[in-house]
């Protein structure tokens, strides 16, 4: 082993050794970031096991589950600064919970492996077939495509002179960017959620009604009450 690779794998032993999440929730407006996020997620998981509890389709239950994890490991990486990996799990529960909405009436839809295809199909779906149900499906497309994008066209991980170059490190930037995906994201889920199902949270316990309502927009719950109740 030359002295330059040894050299280099000391320096990664030490950032291992003296490895801790403290460092990446430094900054106040991280937090608040974190926060952010995390109030969407619970609403979500909340959402999610009511859903469950409530047996409205068992069809689409284990890929709900699946979108849960995705979000969870999405921030999860987020908060240590990896964005990259953070944007492939989120873009990885868009795929899965778009196939979880479609199962409920399309149980088939489940060995689609064309994410193409996937879109298209819930463009024919009825969760997605109300005009806010469509500009919702929209913005999880566009969403979807731009962490294509970004994840295809990242180059902070090129021409490293150094395995430390690439460890996980806080961007101010990149952490903002990721936040606003990632939150518009999960508020586009509990929306179509909300549109669908408003009966899921009209019988939840009042505090997890609260928690779900309380992580939703104004202008979210003003286009599914418009929706639903007002033409």
């Amino acid at each position: 082993m030359s002295r330059r690779i040894n050299d280099d794998f000391l320096l990664l032993e030490d950032f291992i050794t003296n490895y801790q999440l403290s460092k990446y929730n430094s900054d106040p407006e991280q937090i608040e970031k974190y926060k952010s996020m995390h109030k969407k997620l619970y609403a979500f998981l909340v959402f999610v096991a009511e859903f469950e509890r409530q047996s409205i389709n068992k069809n689409s239950d284990k890929f709900l589950s699946e979108v849960s994890s995705d979000l969870m490991l999405s921030l999860f990486c987020a908060i240590q600064g990896m964005y990259k990996p953070a944007k492939l799990q989120l873009r990885c529960g868009i795929e899965n919970f778009i196939k979880a909405i479609i199962m409920i009436d399309t149980p088939q839809i489940v060995v689609e492996t064309s994410v193409y295809a996937i879109f298209d199909a819930a463009t024919k779906d009825k969760h997605f077939a109300t005009v806010t149900g469509d500009k919702v499906r929209q913005k999880i497309r566009n969403a979807y495509t731009i962490l294509c994008h970004t994840v295809h066209g990242d180059t902070s991980v090129m021409h490293p002179l150094s395995a430390l170059s690439l460890l996980p490190e806080y961007d101010e930037k990149l952490l903002a960017e990721f936040a606003n995906i990632y939150i518009g994201c999960v508020e586009h889920y509990l929306e179509i959620f909300y549109l669908n199902y408003p009966m899921v949270l009209d019988n939840m316990h009042p505090y997890n009604k609260q928690d779900v309502l309380d992580a939703m927009s104004k202008k979210t719950k003003s286009e599914v009450i418009h929706e639903l109740y007002e033409k």
